[in-house]
């Protein structure tokens, strides 16, 4: 007797932190980039929902080096039964950080969703049980760097090897892409939504293969990575090709606490003999990009840091995605 009530005892105090943890989540919006190595407890994914049926696929780099789990989202119709879903033309909103992201939609997001144009939900995650793999996503959300014409090997930014976009973008097109359309999904359009070093890849795809995606959302972005490397791409960019492109982009300007200064390399950019901050290198984009004929949306959120962004920014990417 006394086995079972300690059991009984412990299955509700583990219930009650669950609970607890999701529910705080779901209504407090955190420093998410300070959060990569928290787990994941029980997500919208794992939880029957009225509204999504999600599968969970695992595939692994060419290389052997990094494994995923993309979780897919298929929106449910009215009288479905709950063991199917359809995907049919609607969009597809694709979500890197794919852990962190499913960790921080909630089952209101879901049925705010459902009420109109519904799209197909991609998170594009690691096999970890943390919400982010700092040394896989480093490699593949950063571009490649190039100096004095030639390709750096392995370049190293705060003690992990970047540059890896390219390999990451070309898994994108042709195995999760394939993977999601497969399953029913022929979205006509289909959205990007990063952010922080994943609004890095974001930017970088709308740089070297604007036509990847229809529409970039885009949180905090690392413009700083590598001395703003993505200067460099948007330098040699072919600005017609951004035309027509929607392209949101949203800032985090609240001040960093005085005790947590930024680190030594997310300051002044050098570039031609000129130093820009990453910020005013964004704007610089940004403004290039609307006078090329892109619809975009520069915004900054002076109640929000960086952390704070991921949330801000993928509540946007969901408005987006839901538009006609």
């Amino acid at each position: 007797m006394r086995n079972t009530r300690y059991t009984f005892t412990w299955a509700c105090a583990l219930f009650c932190f669950l609970f607890t943890r999701n529910v705080l989540s779901q209504t407090i919006p955190t420093q998410g980039h300070a959060r990569a190595h928290d787990l994941v407890g029980v997500t919208v994914a794992d939880r029957p929902s009225p509204y999504y049926r999600f599968e969970t696929h695992h595939l692994v780099s060419v290389d052997g080096q990094r494994r995923y789990r993309v979780y897919i989202g298929f929106p449910r119709k009215p009288g479905e039964s709950r063991g199917r879903a359809s995907a049919g033309d609607g969009p597809i909103l694709y979500m890197l950080d794919g852990n962190a992201a499913i960790d921080t939609l909630t089952d209101s997001d879901l049925a705010r969703l459902s009420r109109r144009n519904a799209p197909v939900l991609v998170a594009l995650g690691y096999d970890v049980s943390t919400r982010n793999d700092v040394v896989a996503r480093a490699y593949d959300y950063t571009p490649p760097v190039y100096a004095n014409g030639s390709r750096v090997d392995s370049p190293v930014v705060r003690g992990r090897v970047g540059g890896g976009a390219e390999a990451f973008l070309d898994l994108i097109e042709q195995q999760i892409k394939p993977l999601v359309h497969a399953h029913g999904a022929n979205g006509v359009r289909e959205y990007l939504w990063g952010h922080s070093y994943g609004g890095l890849f974001a930017m970088h795809v709308l740089l070297t293969r604007p036509d990847a995606f229809d529409a970039y959302i885009v949180g905090d972005p690392s413009v700083w990575w590598h001395n703003g490397e993505l200067l460099r791409e948007w330098e040699a960019f072919d600005e017609t090709r951004a035309v027509g492109k929607h392209i949101d982009i949203l800032v985090g300007t609240k001040p960093r606490p005085a005790n947590r200064p930024p680190p030594p390399d997310a300051g002044m950019i050098e570039r031609d003999g000129r130093q820009i901050s990453p910020r005013a290198a964004l704007q610089e984009i940004a403004q290039g990009l609307e006078a090329s004929g892109a619809q975009v949306s520069y915004r900054t959120f002076p109640e929000y840091g960086h952390g704070e962004m991921i949330r801000v920014s993928l509540e946007q990417a969901l408005r987006v995605a839901r538009e006609p």
